[in-house]
């Protein structure tokens, strides 16, 4: 006897774009953008430290602080504190073009499609760049949250799942965050407030 075929729920086609990209580096970069601005304030605090202990250190043994001394003091603390706010700001337009050329060279173009079906108790995913199909259970997933134009889910296996905002079938933003409410009950979840 065949097995009938099972209706999902609903639907959300997600093509990848430049755009989107952007908002998935910045979602997911997150924790490392804390952590450079964090070292950054150490490296300023600590260049603050050994201006004060040259100061000091020139009191107390009668010595002049030199020109020499100070100007290569300020330019590592500026050389450090340039680089990561050049890293910064350069790091989405990397991203995109790392994400673009992997995609160049695995699919042969510069996106793809991903088809996700949500039944009652799993997701599937069909990429149709490669005709791979992907189940999982909504237990699997650890974390939802949302960006401008996207969903981002986040597995157990820390994989991150991007999904459209605006490309479901068969329910809205609305009804798709209150439909993961009640399936994902123990995942973190960061909905938009705005939304």
């Amino acid at each position: 006897m065949e097995e009938t075929e099972r209706k999902p729920r609903f639907t959300n086609v997600y093509t990848t774009d430049a755009e989107t990209d952007k908002q998935l580096y910045r979602s997911i970069s997150l924790l490392r953008r804390v952590l450079l601005f964090t070292v950054m304030l150490g490296f300023v605090g600590y260049f603050i430290y050994l201006l004060i202990d040259l100061i000091r250190w020139s009191k107390y043994t009668g010595q002049p602080v030199t020109g020499e001394m100070t100007f290569w003091l300020c330019i590592a603390g500026f050389a450090m504190y340039l680089f990561i706010i050049v890293r910064e700001l350069l790091g989405t337009r990397l991203f995109v073009k790392r994400q673009a050329k992997r995609l160049r060279e695995v699919y042969g173009k510069d996106s793809i499609t991903i088809d996700a079906a949500f039944f009652d108790d799993e997701i599937t995913f069909h990429n149709l760049a490669s005709d791979a199909n992907l189940r999982l259970p909504y237990t699997a997933l650890k974390s939802l949250s949302e960006t401008k134009d996207l969903f981002l889910m986040k597995t157990q296996q820390r994989q991150v799942i991007a999904l459209g905002k605006h490309t479901f079938t068969g329910t809205d933003a609305a009804g798709f965050r209150a439909f993961m409410d009640g399936k994902c009950p123990n995942a973190r979840r960061k909905w938009s407030k705005n939304a």
